[in-house]
């Protein structure tokens, strides 16, 4: 496998199909992280025989702020819900623009003619199924939560029957427990993650089911495990590159909010990028054609 040309070949899409980096902005809109909240509040643990005592000082915040607890509550509740939906809409966006990103490179790479447009309906109409893949490596999480949340509910409540000498034991289980269902769902969850740029490539170039993307995901990367590990390793290396010359220009823009477009922008190219190389050595390893030449079985990969 060239490298060398794999990454200039990647290079040379970006720049002269320069709509990719768009994709690329709408994968970046959709991975980023924000908001918080806070508030004043203290929990005191019980000790021997006493209680749960919950005291979050409600009546301090009515009379400061002068508004109702209850409509407090509710503004709390509405900004919250909006903001898991406005993250909502961005994932789903963001899952679409990686498949078209993976249509559109694989079209291109072909030599067949590919647009912005065509590239997001391709993502598109395979939209369930990437959303699919993107589900499935949370729910192992999800299950180590709620078992996790489970078997804690069970412990408290036989913490606070029996007291707390006779939990000691009990709380060790608990632990224990815990780390127990850590070792083997996180794993899992790791794993999943790793497998999930190449379910998609799976998903989008080879037109397979969630299950079905994420077995031939993992046949692939397994024979090619070799060149997979030096192409993240390349990626890693670029990665940090570009982290260190980009380091005080990224402050800047920051800082200057009306510089934040911009840094979009740069991620987005920077998305388009490695995910243009990952498409690249898939097709490689898959038999769609070598680098830059066009066969038609990618194009026909699209269908």
């Amino acid at each position: 496998m060239e490298y060398g040309r794999i990454l200039s070949r990647a290079w040379t899409i970006i720049w002269e199909h320069k709509w990719l980096i768009l994709l690329g902005v709408l994968v970046a809109l959709g991975t980023s992280n924000g908001g918080g909240a806070g508030g004043r509040g203290s929990v005191d643990l019980p000790s021997g025989d006493q209680d749960f005592n919950f005291d979050f000082d409600l009546p301090d915040i009515e009379r400061d702020l002068g508004l109702p607890v209850f409509l407090i509550v509710a503004v709390v509740v509405v900004l919250v819900s909006l903001a898991v939906a406005v993250g909502l809409i961005l994932w789903v966006v963001a899952t679409i623009s990686r498949g078209g990103l993976i249509a559109g490179v694989n079209a291109i790479d072909a030599g067949a003619l590919s647009s912005f447009g065509e590239a997001w309906e391709a993502g598109w109409r395979k939209g369930w199924r990437l959303l699919g893949i993107g589900v499935l490596p949370a729910i192992p999480a999800l299950i180590l939560v709620i078992v996790g949340l489970g078997a804690t509910g069970v412990f408290a409540a036989i913490y606070g029957l029996a007291g707390e000498r006779t939990a000691v034991l009990p709380g060790a289980g608990l632990g224990v427990f815990w780390v127990a269902l850590a070792c083997i769902f996180v794993p899992i969850a790791l794993v999943l993650n790793l497998l999930q740029a190449f379910a998609n490539r799976a998903c989008m170039l080879e037109d397979l089911g969630v299950i079905a993307s994420y077995r031939r995901g993992l046949n692939v990367l397994v024979q090619n495990l070799g060149p997979a590990v030096i192409l993240f390793l390349l990626q890693i290396a670029i990665g940090a590159v570009l982290a260190i010359a980009l380091f005080l220009p990224g402050l800047i823009m920051v800082i200057c909010c009306i510089l934040w477009p911009l840094l979009l922008l740069i991620r987005g190219a920077i998305s388009a990028y490695f995910s243009t190389m990952w498409t690249l050595a898939w097709r490689e390893w898959t038999g769609l054609g070598h680098v830059g030449e066009v066969v038609t079985a990618g194009v026909g990969s699209m269908e």
